[in-house]
């Protein structure tokens, strides 16, 4: 065992290499590694003083962090095999993993970069991994991610590489808005919740949590398939969600599935919280719908609005409505015939009412089955 005991250990040369057997310790001194200096440690490493990386760190044992470590430009490897990362809730620029697994402990802060090469990376005891800013991760597959809480301060779309101990379970979030920090995390066991009357079944071997703060929202998530043998086909496939893992799951949007239920993606807009997400078979399809194609302003109870028969047998349904150029004009979930129907007025783009004419509505009812055709309005 190697013990740092002067005050100050610099290495400055930027060719020089410094290699330690079994374990190096560093007590109450300063150790600063310069700019371009490789700095490669065959054993463990336990720091209770200081250590300024600026260079290039390589670390084949354990890291023990009591005390103090900065790096503002620096880079540290992790290359060894099962190695036990206790970081002390440190700051770090640049971490690399290349290792056959890796425990940390405590919360690690990445402010620049995340490289996944290969080895899964266990956080345990309630820690998480936070991506600073505009901190990046790469590399993850089904070699190498995060088995635990990610978290990012990243603003847009962010894929998240995360998984289980028995698998990779990554998650997009598009157009992410938030003032805080947003995590997300697996689990490989069943989600502690009712379903609805939209629901069939859901997944019993897995499902994520969305982590955020009051401020959060997101356009869209997306959730991996694997061999999901509960669902029936892909147009029953759905997203459910809840607030809490003891309350009724409620189904999202209408999906969009890229690939198979084997091996594939499945997409759901809307507004996207904090909460539990798990994947789901939608109840049976219903009776063929009815569009009554004519909407009126005269308000004399016979066209008031653009009546669709049995919709209420797809609850989870989308009603778009196009001007004659192919413009989007109106834009409704969840239509209904009541409280939520479309009556001659555009919600999206410019908005307002809308000229007399026809226009093209497409009613999206399950992943595959949709309706279109024409509606004249008179206004």
């Amino acid at each position: 065992m190697k013990r740092f005991k002067i005050l100050l250990l610099l290495i400055m040369a930027c060719f020089f290499k410094l290699s330690a057997q079994n374990l190096l310790t560093n007590d109450n001194s300063l150790v600063v590694v310069n700019t371009g200096v490789p700095f490669t440690i065959e054993g463990d490493l336990s720091n209770s003083g200081i250590i300024r990386n600026e260079g290039a760190m390589r670390l084949h044992g354990n890291w023990a962090n009591s005390g103090d470590y900065s790096s503002v430009s620096g880079s540290f490897y992790l290359i060894g095999q099962n190695q036990l990362f206790a970081p002390g809730e440190s700051t770090y620029s640049q971490l690399s993993v290349k290792s056959g697994g890796v425990v940390i402990l405590s919360d690690l802060h990445i402010t620049e970069s995340l490289e996944l090469i290969d080895g899964i990376v266990s956080i345990v005891a309630g820690s998480k991994v936070l991506l600073q800013s505009n901190a990046r991760i790469s590399g993850g597959d089904v070699n190498s991610y995060i088995d635990g809480s990610l978290f990012t301060t990243t603003q847009g779309d962010f894929t998240f590489t995360i998984g289980t101990e028995a698998e990779y379970l990554p998650v997009t979030l598009k157009n992410i808005r938030t003032t805080d920090s947003v995590g997300v995390k697996a689990f490989n066991s069943s989600l502690n919740a009712s379903i609805s009357s939209e629901l069939d079944a859901f997944s019993e071997t897995r499902y994520w949590e969305v982590m955020g703060g009051s401020s959060f929202e997101a356009q869209s998530i997306g959730l991996p398939l694997l061999n999901e043998s509960f669902i029936e086909s892909e147009d029953e496939a759905v997203i459910a969600f809840t607030t809490i893992d003891d309350q009724i799951l409620n189904v999202l949007g209408i999906p969009e599935i890229v690939g198979s239920l084997e091996s594939g993606t499945i997409n759901t807009p809307g507004n996207i919280l904090a909460g539990y997400y798990v994947l789901g078979d939608q109840s049976m399809i219903g009776p063929p719908i009815t569009v009554i194609n004519v909407v009126t302003s005269l308000q004399d109870g016979k066209h008031d609005f653009l009546r669709i028969d049995n919709i209420e047998f797809y609850e989870n349904n989308l009603v778009e409505i196009f001007d004659r150029q192919g413009v989007k004009v109106f834009e409704m979930t969840r239509y209904n015939n009541s409280d939520r129907v479309f009556k001659g007025s555009a919600n999206v783009g410019s908005r307002g009412v809308l000229q007399t004419g026809n226009y093209y509505y497409t009613v999206k009812l399950t992943n595959s089955k949709r309706e279109s055709g024409f509606v004249y309005i008179k206004n």
